[in-house]
């Protein structure tokens, strides 16, 4: 049988797949897109499944990004900021409905995945630990505070007409050796005062050493898109929203020359698990290689596929 596959294309999250396990990697960009077929075979219906899992960190970083994508796009209309009390409110909302989509709907999930948000934890280990539950708990309340005093939202606010917003959430590419190249920009607007673009990109989690790589791709993006000059026209931060904190600096040529680099080499390394290139059709899946980092293992959606669930 001849599958077509999806087109072959690039991004940070794929290239940080591979990194972690060749076979998730299979698993995640070639056995569950084809699932949603009528034809496709059990394995890959189950890999589509599995890939539709959230982790209850996913699910809380999701929602608190709805949340900024919900103030920046409408500022104009704001006489004041959304109460803590009220984004608090929105995001056990989500919380909740992950937790009752499992308990309540699994039989639907079966059938259409990406229409639930189904939590891993409870699909591996039958429930949420206590544990899990009072960390969560304990962090909505920092993470909501911290939203709503962090130096980019009070910018914005309180600088409407003098900031013009490009972006909040959008899937964008641009090209590299004619591969599709994607991104997803937090948010990108322009200070009219002194013309900087201003690339922002929120954090629930810990910080990491991808950050600035991160930063950096987004910087790629908007000097091609926007035929910047100099690198001192546009500004990166990061708005860690786990402790308050906050990074700012503007990329180096050094920042894309290390890019550059990540993007062509990693799209070679892709490509050398491809019988067919032009049409992205994968080797066999034996070809894939299995991580032997237990760790990575316990964390996957698919690990019940390689028999250690």
């Amino acid at each position: 049988m001849n599958i077509k596959y999806p087109e072959f294309s690039w991004s940070l999250s794929r290239h940080k797949t591979l990194s972690e396990c060749a076979r998730r990697y299979y698993f995640s960009y070639y056995a569950s897109p084809i699932g949603r077929r009528r034809n496709a075979s059990n394995l890959q219906k189950h890999a589509w499944r599995l890939k539709n899992l959230q982790s209850l960190a996913m699910v809380f970083g999701s929602s608190v990004h709805e949340q900024i994508h919900r103030i920046v796009n409408s500022l104009d209309e704001l006489k004041e900021l959304p109460l803590q009390l009220e984004i608090m409110a929105n995001i056990r909302s989500d919380l909740n409905k992950s937790y009752c989509d499992l308990k309540y709907r699994q039989n639907l999930w079966l059938e259409m995945p990406s229409d639930y948000s189904i939590l891993s934890e409870i699909y591996f280990d039958g429930e949420l630990s206590l544990e899990a539950i009072s960390d969560y708990q304990q962090r909505l309340p920092d993470t909501v505070h911290n939203l709503i005093s962090c130096n980019t939202v009070n910018d914005l606010f309180q600088r409407r007409k003098d900031t013009e917003l490009i972006a909040s959430e959008r899937f964008r590419f641009i090209e590299v050796r004619g591969v599709k190249v994607w991104i997803v920009i937090d948010l990108l607007y322009r200070d009219l005062g002194n013309g900087k673009y201003v690339i922002t990109d929120f954090k629930t989690g810990k910080r990491s050493e991808n950050d600035r790589t991160q930063l950096a791709l987004y910087a790629k993006f908007v000097k091609e898109s926007f035929q910047i000059g100099t690198e001192d026209q546009i500004e990166l931060r990061n708005e860690y929203l786990n402790d308050g904190s906050f990074v700012s600096f503007a990329p180096t040529r050094y920042d894309f020359e290390n890019i550059d680099y990540l993007i062509h080499t990693s799209i070679d390394w892709m490509q050398s698990y491809l019988q067919d290139i032009q049409n992205n059709v994968p080797l066999e899946m034996e070809a894939f290689e299995q991580t032997k980092y237990e760790p990575t293992c316990r964390s996957c959606q698919f690990r019940e596929l390689c028999g250690k669930a």
